[in-house]
């Protein structure tokens, strides 16, 4: 511990002169006037070395990049426009499409409700002549089933009518004498 005692004081003595000078220059050396100088001279020599540095490194570097950004928007703007059109075309493209489209489903449909009402007057027609004959027909039953009633009332009329002249009066009568008085009593009836 001893030398290194002594190495200490050694080293201090040694830079005890240095201190004595230095202490004569208090204070800070950026503020000290007689220093101005020198600190101006490599402040310039600073100043135009990094701007050599920067304008031979840096800023060709920095314009180049600037330079291929502006390429780059400007090819994607080209792009866009491009695609921008592109899309214009496709949606009328489209639009006419589905304009042809409705008109082939209306004409499609136009033209199945032709033939659906024409099949439907068809029908209708033969429906109506089917109805018209069974309708004749109908006719044709109810007049014979008609006559064939009225007979029959006029032959049950000429038995009742003989039969109560037989009960009331006690008279028989023939068939041919009480015909001509039911005959004029259905005509008044109907």
């Amino acid at each position: 511990m001893r030398q290194y005692m002594l190495g200490l004081t050694l080293a201090v003595a040694a830079v005890s002169p240095a201190l004595a000078e230095g202490a004569e220059k208090k204070g800070l050396p950026q503020l000290r006037f007689e220093d101005f100088p020198p600190q101006i001279f490599w402040l310039a020599v600073t100043f135009v070395l990094l701007l050599v540095l920067l304008s031979t490194l840096v800023l060709p570097k920095l314009q180049g990049t600037i330079e291929g950004r502006k390429a780059k928007l400007e090819g994607d703007l080209s792009d866009a426009v491009r695609l921008k059109d592109e899309a214009a075309a496709a949606i009328a493209a489209y639009e006419k499409a589905l304009a042809a489209a409705r008109q082939r489903a209306n004409a499609i449909a136009a033209e199945a409700k032709a033939k659906i009402e024409a099949a439907a007057a068809a029908r209708k027609a033969e429906l109506e002549a089917q109805l018209a004959e069974e309708a004749k027909a109908a006719e044709a039953r109810i007049s014979a089933t008609k006559a064939a009633a009225l007979a029959e009332v006029r032959t049950i009329a000429l038995d009742a009518s003989r039969a109560i002249t037989a009960k009331v009066a006690g008279i028989e009568v023939d068939e041919a004498s009480a015909a001509p008085a039911v005959d004029a009593a259905l005509a008044r009836n109907g």
